[in-house]
């Protein structure tokens, strides 16, 4: 599988490019969101996705690592192909998708083309608790603007911890005493799972 290419750009239309890389072309299915950062003769690092069906073999590139795995996650969910997990990534990055994920943001996925409302709350319910698990993205500190998140950062909890939690506290809690309750009951009942394990 070509998991990563290095090269020059020699050709780009509105949703893929071409990369020279020794000698070889490369197309490459793009986001529309990034084309408009790469310019024809730039030397450029991608992280792919390589795509094989039936009938395609597919290259899809990002320009970090961290855009690839959200699309490989997107691509998880039933339904969710590789061309519009591309172009959920055409309303916004991988940490916006993540944060839409988070906070159940139906409206945000159904921004894109075909997907729907049916196709949006898929998303959100089949990636919601992946998102928390997730600990190798290294976006800086989704949520972190958050007073509950730093409080709960203050109270020596890991990032990762808090991550996890934070996708649990129920939708209807909205005020900031509320969530950061509901966050330390579900922090001491995973505590005393794991002691009693």
């Amino acid at each position: 599988m070509i998991s990563f290419l290095q090269g020059t750009i020699i050709y780009k239309t509105s949703h893929k490019i071409e990369v020279l890389v020794n000698g070889l072309g490369y197309e490459i299915y793009f986001s529309p969101k990034d084309i408009p950062k790469v310019k024809l003769k730039d030397e450029v690092a991608l992280f792919t996705h390589h795509h094989v069906a039936e009938d395609r073999n597919d290259l899809y590139g990002f320009l970090t690592r961290e855009d690839k795995q959200v699309f490989e996650m997107l691509l998880s969910v039933s339904g969710i192909g590789p061309k519009t997990a591309l172009n959920i990534f055409s309303i916004g990055g991988g940490e916006e998708i993540i944060k839409a994920i988070t906070k159940a943001d139906v409206d945000f996925f159904r921004q894109v083309k075909g997907l729907g409302n049916k196709g949006s709350q898929r998303i959100i319910v089949d990636l919601k608790n992946k998102v928390g698990s997730v600990t190798n993205l290294n976006f800086s500190a989704i949520d972190s603007g958050e007073i509950v998140f730093q409080a709960l950062l203050d109270l020596g909890f890991t990032q990762d911890e808090v991550r996890k939690v934070l996708v649990k506290i129920p939708e209807n809690l909205t005020s900031e005493d509320e969530r950061l309750k509901s966050a330390l009951k579900l922090l001491g009942r995973a505590n005393r799972f794991t002691i009693h394990e």
